[in-house]
């Protein structure tokens, strides 16, 4: 199967190959142009400095904020940023032929003259810099294995494990999967990837992940990735965020690329609507490699897997009415598994059925972004979200007869509204406040014949937030923000009051002190509000479920802009559904997939502390390194009152990341040659012995309630490794790349299950090794 695969791929690549060549003689340049403004109300900032370091090339922008470098040699620079009151930034950048480089640099004001600070993204939403990260898509193209998913990226940084690298599903700080949300432009929506029961345990639909992002990274800018002590516009989540931002089209010229690899087929153009308004457009589609080879006839394994995803993005700013963008996304996955009939060759349980999994995803929606006054700006967003799941499961008899045993269908939506007002109120003072309303409907079905539980119901219920934050800078060093969020869910009329609080302050120019807290709170899932006893939705009355998050933070910054970074964070989750009428293990907190079959009460409770260290070198001076270590703990309570460590309690993780590039320029053309690893270790989960006697009575997986995670699974071990070569040449910029993960074939176990069909207990494992081949133009 590989080698049909490597065949078919390479004879692709060398047709596209063809048309890349370029006139000899002919000197790689590029330009690189933008815009400053505001970071407060989005006004230009004119007469800003603009530097590109290496070269020593300078500008100023104009009277509308804009600068411009034109005929500049490809290769990868530091461009920096300098206003009078206003912070200081560089901006590591890689400039290509083939396409512009378009800034958007967004300047906070300063009471002082710190130092200068370097940015990974040119723009920044947030109140304060704790717990988060900013990733950009240049880096999910150059760390290894990140399938171009920024979901997979976030797993090389501290406090995130991969729960199954099947699919994307993170755990953060210990906490369950599903205590994270995705937001796109600032608002939430729903589980935006394909096939979302990817590396589960009952091959059943999950809320925030799944085994590719449907957004392709050719649509996105930058994404803020944050793991606790939320800033007050952000609302039901206990875990983490994964906020991810839309980049616009170029407005002065059209530009393409194409990309294929094991992933998928994408090709994306962008360019201009309108020069004389600046309107814009993005488009990209993707298609499935798998699921192409898989049409052609090639084999690809025991279940046929298949996506598809068109995106669009336009960009319309005005004179007078401010800036416009609408988007719109839609994408279709699935999964066929089909048994072989014929009874001989059936080697495990899996074989006696016929599986269909089918999910369809639309999300549409604008942002409006209009100046208030010289110093005020008011932006709203606009998302609905839908996403449509089915899958059906029946088990074949020895005359293949089919029979239904299992059936999931969920329909969710979610109509998203994100409005605020940026307001400076004084040179050391701002006022951010707003609202976010999020209409949640849903239809779930949902049928289990061998475990007898049923889960059904329709609804719907708004789930409103207002929130506030001012922020001050004292002095020079003192920045305080305080903040206030309320939630109330309109389905049960549950109801929180959320405080929030950050405090940075700067020790001297190198070194940072930073502490913040916050009260946060989060609906339940659908499948434990719609769970079904007696012809009654027995816990659809649930409350929020809340918590208490401490952080304290040091950073220093050595001269070659390395950065160290010890945080230490305690998280104390209350409200959590427990049993009401069981004296047992069960808690909300463990869940991923799967239904709930007895009636809940806010009862349980959850702490989680630990330590994260951090050592940064953002690529600069052709190498970066990103070093992280992990020590913390996870326990919670059920109903019987007794301290237990959670299922994704590891107690620890090792992450090493580090790359280097070699670039040779030559008059014509330039290649850069890149290398890239990353090793993983971590703790391994936790796991609930199987009771073997009523798994076999009942055909099915039955635990031990009593010893609820109380098997630690072998530590997770991996290494994946990137080799990429580029090619710049007049008009084009090619990469040829070879991502290879788990380049040790280590066995890193899933979970164990009980087999009906073998009667005996499985251990199920993640991916093994797998090689990537990627190659991508740009013109």
């Amino acid at each position: 199967m590989l080698l049909k695969y490597w065949i078919t791929l390479l004879l692709i690549i060398s047709f596209f190959t063809l048309f890349t060549t370029t006139a000899k003689g002919q000197v790689p340049t590029q330009t690189i142009r933008g815009s400053i403004v505001e970071n407060t109300n989005n006004q230009p900032i004119a007469n800003a400095g603009v530097e590109i370091v290496e070269l020593k090339l300078k500008t100023v922008a104009s009277s509308n904020g804009t600068f411009r470098f034109d005929n500049v040699p490809v290769n990868r620079y530091q461009v920096k940023i300098t206003y009078v009151g206003k912070e200081t930034l560089i901006l590591p950048v890689l400039l290509e032929s083939g396409k512009e480089l378009i800034l958007e640099v967004a300047l906070e004001s300063t009471p002082s003259a710190l130092d200068t600070i370097l940015v990974k993204a040119p723009r920044a939403t947030l109140f304060h810099p704790l717990s988060t990260q900013t990733l950009t898509i240049e880096e999910t193209f150059r760390y290894p294995a990140t399938f171009y998913d920024p979901a997979r990226l976030v797993t090389l940084y501290a406090g995130v494990a991969n729960v199954n690298n099947q699919g994307n599903a993170l755990s953060v700080r210990g906490n369950s999967p599903n205590n994270n949300i995705w937001k796109l432009e600032g608002v939430e929506i729903v589980n935006p990837n394909h096939t979302p029961n990817a590396g589960t345990f009952s091959d059943k639909i999950t809320q925030s992940s799944g085994g590719v992002n449907i957004l392709s990274a050719q649509m996105l800018g930058y994404s803020n990735f944050l793991t606790g002590a939320f800033p007050a516009q952000y609302g039901n989540v206990l875990g983490g965020v994964l906020d991810m931002y839309l980049r616009k089209g170029n407005n002065e010229q059209h530009e393409f690329i194409g990309q294929i690899g094991l992933i998928g087929i994408d090709f994306a153009a962008e360019g201009p609507l309108s020069t004389k308004s600046g309107a814009s457009y993005l488009a990209n589609y993707r298609y499935s490699t798998i699921g192409l080879l898989s049409n052609l006839g090639v084999d690809v394994g025991d279940e046929k897997i298949s996506f598809q995803d068109l995106s669009v993005n336009l960009n319309f700013p005005t004179q007078k009415a401010g800036n416009f963008m609408l988007f719109g996304i839609i994408g279709q996955s699935e999964n066929t598994f089909e048994t072989i009939r014929d009874t001989l060759l059936w080697e495990e349980n899996k074989d006696r059925f016929d599986i269909l999994f089918d999910s369809r995803t639309t999300v549409l929606g604008g942002t409006h972004t209009l100046a208030t006054g010289r110093q005020g700006l008011w932006k709203t967003t606009v998302v609905y979200s839908n996403l449509n799941t089915t899958r059906t499961a029946n088990l074949l008899d020895n005359s293949f007869q089919a029979n239904l045993i299992e059936q999931d269908e969920l329909t969710q939506s979610k109509f998203s509204l994100n409005s605020y007002v940026n307001q400076q109120l004084t040179a050391q003072q701002k006022l951010t406040f707003g609202i976010t309303a999020t209409q949640h409907n849903y239809d779930i079905l949902s049928n289990d014949l061998l475990t007898n539980s049923q889960t059904a119901g329709n609804s719907n219920g708004i789930l409103l937030q207002p929130y506030l934050n001012w922020q001050m800078q004292w002095n020079n060093r003192l920045t305080t923000n305080a903040g206030l969020t309320y939630a109330r869910f309109t389905l049960n009329d549950a109801q929180s009051i959320e405080p929030r609080l950050s405090v940075n302050y700067q020790l001297q120019r190198q070194q940072r002190l930073s502490f913040a807290y916050g009260l946060h709170s989060q609906l339940q899932l659908p499948q434990v509000y719609f769970t079904k006893l007696q012809e009654k939705n027995v816990n659809k009355d649930l409350g929020f479920t809340k918590a208490h998050h401490l952080v304290a933070a040091y950073q220093y910054t050595w001269q070659n802009r390395s950065t160290l970074t010890l945080e230490t964070y305690y998280q104390h989750l209350f409200n959590i559904p427990i049993s009401k009428n069981e004296r047992n293990s069960f808690s909300t907190i463990n869940l991923i997939e799967g239904s709930v079959n007895e009636e809940l009460i806010n009862a349980g409770s959850a702490n989680h502390v630990g330590l994260e260290v951090t050592w940064q070198q953002i690529l600069i001076n052709n190498y970066y390194f990103l070093l992280n270590t992990s020590l913390y703990n996870a326990t919670y309570k059920g109903s019987d009152n007794i301290v237990r460590d959670t299922r994704f309690n590891g107690n620890y993780i090792f992450n090493t990341s580090g790359g280097k590039e070699w670039m040779k320029q030559k008059k014509g053309r330039q290649n850069i040659l890149g290398l890239n690893l990353n090793i993983a270790y971590l703790g391994g989960f936790r796991e609930t012995p199987i009771d073997i006697p009523a798994s076999k009575e009942a055909q099915t997986t039955i635990f031990v309630d009593t010893e609820a995670f109380t098997i630690n699974q072998p530590d997770y071990f991996k290494i994946d490794f990137r080799l990429y070569y580029k090619r710049n040449k007049t008009k084009t910029n090619t990469t040829l790349a070879l991502d290879i993960q788990n380049l040790t074939n280590q066995q890193n176990q899933a979970f164990s299950y009980y087999d009906a069909f073998l009667d005996k207990v499985i251990i199920k494992y993640q991916l093994g090794l797998i090689p990537i081949l990627n190659w991508r133009i740009e013109f």
